[in-house]
């Protein structure tokens, strides 16, 4: 999608949309491609499923230490 249309509708800047681009491009979550004048943005599937992933390693590792704690606090 364009800037244009992904800020569409949203109260938020294309300028501020841009920022968030560039830092998920770096990342390597993103591309862009351009079109004439404008930057045309695509989602990388593999690179957004291994972010989820690693997401949810991260949020299982909490969830046992959460676990540990309440065990703790409760005895």
């Amino acid at each position: 999608m364009s800037i244009a249309r992904l800020t569409d509708g949203f109260p938020i800047t294309r300028q501020a949309i841009t920022k968030h681009l560039r830092l998920m491009e770096h990342a390597g979550l993103v591309h862009s491609v351009q079109t004439g004048r404008e930057s045309v943005w695509q989602l990388e599937p593999k690179r957004l499923d291994e972010a989820r992933r690693h997401l949810a390693d991260i949020s299982a590792q909490w969830d046992q230490v959460l676990g540990r704690l309440k065990r703790f606090v409760e005895r």
